[in-house]
């Protein structure tokens, strides 16, 4: 107790040469105040710069060394807070008044001096010291006050970066304060923020100069300092914590202050003031200062002090929020726009995908990226999209070397990964699916075990996640998955913002994409079609012109000669007159049941009976090519037909069949029961089908070959009409076929009429209407013997055969002067029909079934003229003209080409490859013979022009040279037309 007295006790420090006086000024004042003695001045300076604050100094004026005033002039400079009484001997007091205007002495006494009267003079001092020292700490603390609020000001003027603002509040706070520790966590979305700043006192081992300073360093998210995070807590109240030893706010129970409480004792915090910041009732953030080592008594003004700063940074740190938030907005419409760009600039998804990631991941600064399309019924995430910070590294090292990209393509393409994650197993994409709302996770450590294992197409596992639903229609289409690998992360609000505004754009990217590819597959589809019906059109016209011609052909010449028809005439009229009935019924067919308006009628039918019937009919016609029908037929139980609509199925297959089988193959007809089904079967030995061409086989307009060199003729309707009507019945078809070996066609149809409309059943039976096979039977007429390739081609070649030419022409010399004219066409009757035109007019004719059959009679016979058509097997009509031409002997042979396409192109095609004349179908037999006695009568000028140039070229040459030499002469010379004129020559008679 009395040492606590004795500290509390004002200091007087007494200075005289004398012991004596030193001794008496020692007693007089010791009950009452706390006396110090000094022999001399240099002396005194010494015991004054060791003690510190000194209230009073009692000073003899005449000493050795240093005098009195001298002594306490210099006190005056150094400690002017300090009230200075002189002792004088001396009567003459000029130099201690002057001493005293100055302010150096308070006042003098002199010797000898009464005890009381001194005392009196000390206590006179001693409460002018009192006033004196309140009135200095009143006016420090207001300058520091002041300069604490100009410090702080200054700070919002000079910054408006929020982070500048709270490192400069904690530096000047902890500086002026003199405290150890200063803390500072902002407070955003209803919670304190990982990222805080501190001060920290510099360490007092260092240099004497080097002890007043300090440093300041953010700590983000406490990794170095984690227990000092927990020193700052949230609140709305000053709090005053002298020492943390008792205190409740720090001690307790609780699992919060146990944590508390041992982060204070680990920092080895003892006192502590935590004061909110608050602007406009919105708490802003938490300061705390804290005192280490030993506790400390907060003083009154030093809380204000800390509140008046508390007040100006939250008006600080709003004005910055606020500067902050704005900045946020500009960014995030920056971003937008530059994401509008990318999606405006590019028709590529993959430059846009890639567009979006790497501009959302460089904007909020994470470690990856990834924009992913699924949706609820999808089975896996497909990633579209990929940014990984330290993938995109390498890219802009890897671009800046090598410069090599697309003025097209702005980001690098890449291999993006497969997630091997199903959608329903996954937790967090349900989620989504749920609430179509961000998931957002800031410690994956802290999850369950099936979230921890979330699939992310990433090199490095995910710490941290935010996963943002890409919504179109009410309906996630997708996700944008952001990523921070190397520590938690409190996602902000703003963040998040942000995140949803690109998911939007980036939905919006996805729907133009997938509008841009469905835009652009309907055009390439379009492009198909158009192609397929220009085709279609082209065998359509084939397929008509052909029989007109044959129809029309022999009607020209009944008229113009005033006679009927030939049998052999009516027959090719009557046959061509039921194929061009039957193009017309499936064109028909067809347009009606696009129309709607091919209702059927379904009644009970005998299937095994009825399909016995269709197949007996063929028979004759597989005998004629040679074909074996082999029919399999089971019992099966009753179904529901449209008689006069089914057949056309059978009659199209199996005439198929029978056109794509070569001569010696095999048909067969299988008809089983299996269940509720009856299963029929048309299998072949045939040529086959390509696979490739399968999947079209039931198109419309579709053949299995091209238009010029098909094998066989037809529209492509015929397998397009059975799928469709088959499907009618309720029935299906399908298809198998190895190229080269056959095919087979099975058809579904169910049993009873429970799956037909009721009002299209009718239970009266029908008979099959056997006359409808003339028509349906018709192109089976034209069906010869198939010559698969040129190898198979008769050696020995001579005029048809099985004409009365032919025999003339092998038995008797004196038409080898005539002209010999080489027919080739597929089609029997029209090459039947252009050979009897022109033989009917003395021409002698060879006949041939394609162009490599052509070609090949062609060389062994060198005819005059060659009438040919363009679509042929094998070898089309253009193909052999061209190796015509390319023949020594043959390339002067004139050529007529005879087609069913009469567009100009065709028409330039064929001039190009040496066509002499062109005549589209239907043609008249006048045409016809005019244009062949034309080209002949040129052929024959030719010959005459090459003879009188090689006889006047000798006759010149005899004159000037002998006769050795004219023979060798006039072999060097070839005076033939070996290419044909552009001009046409054509003299119509």
């Amino acid at each position: 107790m009395k040492s606590q007295q004795a500290n509390s006790k004002p200091k007087i420090l007494v200075v005289d040469d004398e012991p004596d006086n030193l001794d008496l000024l020692y007693r007089t004042f010791y009950r009452d105040y706390k006396v110090l003695r000094a022999t001399s001045g240099p002396a005194a300076l010494d015991l004054l710069a060791q003690e510190g604050e000194v209230s009073v100094i009692i000073s003899d004026q005449r000493m050795p060394i240093m005098s009195g005033t001298e002594f306490l002039s210099l006190t005056a400079t150094q400690y002017p807070d300090i009230i200075r009484i002189i002792l004088t001997g001396y009567t003459d007091v000029e130099d201690l008044v002057e001493a005293i205007n100055a302010g150096k002495v308070f006042k003098y006494v002199t010797k000898p001096w009464e005890a009381e009267e001194l005392k009196a003079v000390v206590r006179q001092a001693l409460d002018t010291h009192n006033v004196l020292k309140a009135r200095t700490r009143e006016l420090t603390r207001t300058l520091r006050q002041e300069s604490l609020l100009n410090t702080v000001t200054n700070t919002i003027r000079s910054a408006l970066d929020y982070r500048q603002i709270l490192q400069a509040i904690v530096d000047t706070v902890g500086h002026m304060l003199e405290v150890d520790v200063c803390l500072l966590r902002p407070f955003q979305d209803g919670q304190l923020v990982d990222e805080g700043f501190i001060y920290q006192k510099a360490s007092q081992e260092g240099a004497g100069e080097q002890a007043d300073n300090s440093f300041a360093s953010p700590f983000s998210s406490f990794v170095s300092q984690p227990l000092l995070a927990e020193t700052v807590w949230e609140t709305r109240e000053v709090q005053v914590i002298h020492n943390i030893a008792d205190d409740e706010r720090v001690q307790g129970e609780t699992p919060e202050l146990r944590q508390r409480g041992a982060a204070f004792i680990a920092a080895n915090i003892c006192s502590s003031l935590v004061v909110p910041l608050i602007c406009q009732q919105e708490l802003m953030a938490v300061l705390a200062l804290h005192q280490c080592s030993q506790s400390r008594i907060w003083r009154e003004e030093e809380v204000q002090l800390v509140l008046m700063v508390a007040d100006q940074a939250a008006l600080a740190l709003s004005q910055a929020y606020t500067y902050e938030q704005v900045r946020a907005l500009a960014k995030r419409e920056a971003l937008i726009n530059t994401i509008t760009t990318a999606i405006r600039s590019s028709l590529d998804p993959q430059d846009i995908f890639a567009a979006i990631t790497e501009q959302l991941g460089q904007a909020l600064q994470v470690n990856g990226c990834v924009l992913s399309l699924w949706t609820e019924e999808d089975e896996f995430v497909e990633c579209v999209g990929l940014y990984d910070s330290s993938q995109n590294l390498e890219n802009r090292i890897k671009s800046a070397q090598e410069k090599v990209l697309s003025s097209n393509h702005h980001y690098l393409t890449q291999d993006l990964p497969h997630s091997q994650a199903p959608i329903k197993e996954n937790l967090i994409l349900q989620e989504i699916l749920r609430t179509q709302e961000p998931v957002v996770i800031a410690d994956m450590s802290n999850c369950p075990a099936e979230i921890r294992g979330f699939d992310l197409p990433l090199k490095m596992p995910a710490r941290s996640l935010m996963v943002v639903p890409l919504l179109a229609d009410g309906k996630c289409i997708g996700s944008i998955t952001l990523r921070e690998g190397n520590k938690s992360r409190r996602w902000l609000a703003s963040e998040i913002e942000l995140a949803k505004a690109v998911a939007v754009q980036a939905a919006i990217a996805v729907q133009q994409s997938r509008l841009y590819q469905k835009t652009r597959d309907q055009a390439e589809r379009l492009l198909q079609l158009d192609k397929q019906k220009t085709e279609f059109f082209q065998n359509i016209s084939h397929e008509f012109r052909t029989p007109i011609t044959l129809i029309q052909g022999p009607l020209e010449s009944a008229v113009s000669i005033g006679e009927g028809l030939s049998y052999a005439q009516s027959a090719i009229a009557l046959r061509n007159s039921r194929r061009l009935l039957r193009l017309v019924n499936q064109l028909l067919d067809l347009q009606r049941l696009d129309a709607g308006r091919m209702q059927p009628s379904f009644r009970p039918c005998d299937l095994d009976e009825f399909v016995s019937q269709i197949v007996e009919s063929f028979r004759p016609y597989c005998e004629k090519k040679g074909l074996h029908l082999v029919t399999d037929l089971g019992e099966c139980p009753q179904v529901y037909l449209d008689m006069e609509k089914f057949d056309k199925v059978l009659y199209n297959l199996l005439s198929n069949a029978m056109k794509f089988t070569p001569e010696g193959g095999t048909i067969g007809v299988r008809l089983i029961s299996e269940g509720n089904n009856c299963i029929l079967q048309v299998q072949d030995t045939g040529i086959g089908i390509v696979q490739e061409q399968i999947p079209h086989l039931f198109e419309r307009f579709r053949q299995a070959e091209g238009s010029e060199n098909r094998s066989y003729e037809g529209s492509g309707l015929g397998l397009a009409l059975v799928k469709e009507l088959v499907e009618m019945h309720g029935g299906k078809i399908t298809v198998e076929s190895v190229y080269g070996e056959g095919t087979s066609f099975t058809l579904c149809l169910l049993t009873g009429n429970t799956h037909l409309p009721i009002h299209q059943v009718q239970e009266t039976p029908c008979e099959l209407n056997t006359s409808r096979a003339s028509v349906e039977l018709a192109d089976l007429e034209l069906v010869e013997p198939t010559i698969e390739n040129i190898d198979n081609l008769p050696k020995d070649l001579s005029p048809n055969s099985d004409t009365q030419e032919s025999q003339e022409y092998n038995n008797g010399s004196s038409l080898k002067a005539r002209h010999s004219i080489l027919v080739v066409d597929d089609n029997p009757d029209l090459r039947t029909y252009v050979s009897e035109i022109i033989r009917g007019n003395g021409y002698q004719v060879y006949t041939a079934r394609n162009g490599a059959e052509g070609l090949q009679i062609a060389q062994k016979m060198s005819p005059s003229l060659i009438i040919t058509d363009l679509m042929m097997p094998l070898v089309t009509g253009l193909e052999m003209i061209r190796m015509i031409r390319n023949e020594d002997k043959l390339k002067g042979t004139p050529v007529i080409l005879l087609t069913a396409k009469v567009d100009e192109e065709t028409r330039i095609e064929s001039t190009e490859h040496g066509a002499d004349a062109y005549l589209a179908k239907p043609f008249n037999d006048r045409e016809l013979l005019a244009e062949v006695r034309n080209l002949l009568a040129l052929k024959e000028n030719e010959r005459r022009v090459v003879e009188l140039n090689t006889y006047l070229t000798e006759s010149v040459l005899k004159r000037f040279l002998p006769p050795v030499l004219v023979n060798s002469r006039s072999r060097r010379f070839d005076f033939r037309f070996t290419t044909r004129t552009a001009l046409d020559y054509s003299f119509v008679q």
